[in-house]
């Protein structure tokens, strides 16, 4: 699909008004606006920006964060997961875990784990409040999950209405994102825009269930992430 094509059949859905959703639910915007657009996967090849650009879609009201991509911090191993649930994990009596760990982590405070992130020169580092860590994502590795997973976006933003119990929605702006920044993402991770998300616990048998380490974003900041931005719609 030509940026071009993209551009006009956005126009046309815009027209449409109000469209009635595809699927009832949080992920009916999706599963509408792809149909509009025709297309069966959650990306769009671009050849002519030699791109593949993966399609987001908001309600412009939502105020919740989307997982841009899961990492483990490093060191590797489950040395490093044992160690923040004995530090910092903690218990619950409904459940038959000794100890769990789910846990978002931003720069500006502590959250009520004791833990936080530090933003250093080539680092993500996770501190722990009166106590010494060394668990840290590198810049490198950061960077390129990040351009692996997004390397272009298509945004796009819907008001919506709700009429005899079933959503509509009314695409009428968008934007295409692509280019990148790193320096952005880190003052976006400064700023708490971008939080870090651990959820982890032990099993009855003792050992370790890590279901990934998700990095997530306020969905208004995310096209803050990229360097160069063109309105579609």
């Amino acid at each position: 699909m030509k940026l071009n094509v993209l551009k006009n059949k956005l126009h046309n859905i815009k027209k449409m008004g109000f469209i009635k959703t595809h699927r009832a639910g949080n992920t009916g915007i999706g599963k509408t606006l792809e149909d509009l657009l025709g297309i069966k996967e959650n990306n769009i090849p671009l050849p002519d920006i030699d791109e593949i650009a993966e399609l987001k879609s908001y309600r412009k009201e939502a105020t919740s964060m989307m997982t841009l991509f899961t990492l483990e911090p490093l060191p590797v191993g489950g040395d490093r997961d044992r160690m923040l649930l004995d530090g910092f994990g903690y218990s619950k009596r409904n459940n038959k875990r000794s100890k769990e760990l789910h846990s978002t982590l931003s720069c500006k405070r502590y959250n009520n784990q004791n833990l936080k992130l530090s933003v250093e020169k080539d680092k993500i580092r996770v501190k722990g409040k009166g106590r010494r860590l060394n668990i840290y994502w590198d810049m490198a590795s950061v960077e390129k999950k990040f351009s692996a997973k997004l390397p272009a976006l298509i945004y796009v933003l819907a008001d919506t209405n709700i009429d005899e119990g079933y959503e509509y929605f009314n695409f009428n702006e968008a934007y295409f994102l692509e280019g990148f920044s790193f320096e952005l993402f880190k003052k976006r991770v400064k700023n708490d825009d971008i939080m870090v998300d651990f959820r982890m616990y032990y099993r009855p048998n003792g050992s370790v269930r890590n279901h990934g380490t998700g990095f997530r974003i306020k969905m208004k900041k995310l096209d803050d992430c990229y360097s160069k931005k063109i309105k579609l719609l």
